[in-house]
């Protein structure tokens, strides 16, 4: 299954994809933004991974493919909990300006999040956030996110612990403003 909407198209991971998935690991910028700490790993592990990986009833990975042919990161939607209803969004981009669309990652969003919604039947979608990112909260807000609240000092990085935001949107809050 693909699922397409405006310029961009979520598909499974193939093998194709592993060097922007490797280069996405290796990237120090991508991981802070994320509030990660991941230690290095080898061309071998990366291929290893993607050899096994699967989506699974509590894991989806996808990924951004836009309609120009270039594929810019993955989307994912994990910890699904489906006796809930709910699930954490995420995504990591890693493209050139001049490879992106203007609204790309809003369109692959919405798409995540209509197939979390109408298909998978979740009810609630959140995602935190990390202090000093807000390009992630101006983009989650746009497609209809609330702010929460702050976790305080969950992220230590730099010397310095940092807060994490965290925002969720409700599938009626969503239908009612899509």
């Amino acid at each position: 299954m693909v699922l397409e909407n405006g310029c961009v198209k979520l598909r499974a991971i193939e093998e194709r994809d592993f060097d922007i998935l490797y280069n996405m690991m290796q990237s120090p910028e991508i991981e802070k933004a994320m509030g990660h700490c991941t230690v290095p790993i080898s061309p071998e592990q990366q291929k290893d991974w993607m050899s096994k990986y699967r989506n699974t009833d509590t894991q989806i990975r996808l990924m951004i493919e836009l309609e120009n042919g270039k594929t810019i990161g993955v989307i994912m939607l994990y910890d699904i909990d489906r006796n809930n209803g709910t699930a954490e969004l995420g995504h990591k981009i890693m493209a050139v300006l001049e490879d992106r669309i203007k609204g790309d990652m809003e369109c692959a969003i919405n798409a995540m999040l209509t197939y979390a919604f109408d298909y998978l039947r979740l009810n609630c979608i959140y995602c935190r956030t990390v202090e000093g990112n807000p390009f992630a909260d101006k983009l989650l807000k746009k497609v209809g996110f609330v702010f929460e609240g702050t976790m305080r000092q969950r992220i230590y990085q730099e010397g310095k612990y940092l807060d994490m935001h965290s925002l969720s949107l409700i599938k009626e809050d969503y239908k009612n403003n899509n």
